[in-house]
């Protein structure tokens, strides 16, 4: 373009006033990107202790079955009627005491696993700290409430042999738990894998993006800021919110099709 048609000041117009976009509800700055940091929530307390109770009940009652299923598991102690002595166990080494806890333990350590990743996948919109301290408290409910469901399998006709039974008979002592350190593995392995899954979240309210609407990265993009000093081009392509057109073009389309190129210039007669 001659700098004799460039438009004059009659071309441009004053840009308007910069009105800043409205704010977002969190109030925060957003990065380079243009991405919204996602809005923090603020959980009623009633609605985080309503979570640990009812993570730490639905973890209690399921530990009636694990009781039973270790009943089965566990290995009873032959024991036998001693007379004086009393009931003594019929073995000089006996290792169904050791074998009992063990089986106990590792129920218990693979339920705190399990219950951990399947209640972080069912209540992902109540993670945080109710749902950690359901399910260390159910952990440690869980593994009580197995214990006694799984003693009490065999333990009224245990009782009666020891009352009717005569020197030198012997029986088949239900398992029992000896080693009451066992009771915390399931608490221990469910705060253990919960930590870790909350400490793989990609995101900061512990929460899928786009799980609720309103939170995590689902915000709209935010304006791109303007210099209320910069005045607005018309048809540069690059226009802001607060300029305005003018309507004149202020160079070649760019989808419109290539001038065709100039024809070369004759030669010069040769003499």
């Amino acid at each position: 373009m001659n700098p004799s048609q460039e438009p004059g000041p009659q071309h441009y117009e004053q840009a308007q006033p910069y009105d800043p976009p409205p704010a977002y509800p969190y109030g925060g700055p957003v990065d380079a990107l243009g991405w919204a940091p996602p809005r923090p929530r603020r959980r009623p307390l009633g609605r985080t202790v309503l979570v640990a109770v009812s993570v730490t009940a639905a973890m209690a009652v399921a530990g009636a079955p694990l009781g039973l299923l270790w009943s089965w598991l566990a290995p009873t102690v032959p024991v036998i009627n001693a007379g004086q002595n009393g009931i003594v166990v019929n073995d000089p080494s006996p290792e169904e005491y050791i074998a009992a806890d063990a089986w106990f333990t590792m129920i218990a350590f693979v339920f705190g696993l399990l219950a951990a990743v399947l209640i972080w996948l069912l209540r992902r919109r109540d993670r945080g700290p109710g749902l950690l301290t359901g399910v260390t408290l159910g952990g440690l409910a869980a593994a009580v409430v197995m214990w006694q469901v799984g003693r009490l399998v065999g333990l009224s006709a245990w009782n009666d042999w020891q009352d009717s039974s005569t020197a030198g008979q012997t029986y088949d002592r239900p398992p029992d738990l000896h080693a009451h350190g066992a009771l915390l593995v399931a608490g221990f392995a469910a705060v253990i894998v919960t930590t870790l899954l909350a400490g793989w979240s990609n995101d900061p309210d512990l929460e899928l993006p786009g799980a609720r609407p309103g939170y995590g990265h689902d915000l709209p993009y935010p304006p791109d800021p303007v210099d209320p000093a910069v005045l607005s081009h018309p048809g540069d392509g690059r226009d802001r919110p607060g300029g305005l057109s003018s309507g004149s073009p202020a160079g070649p389309d760019p989808t419109a099709a290539p001038a065709p190129p100039a024809p070369w210039p004759a030669d010069p007669p040769r003499g």
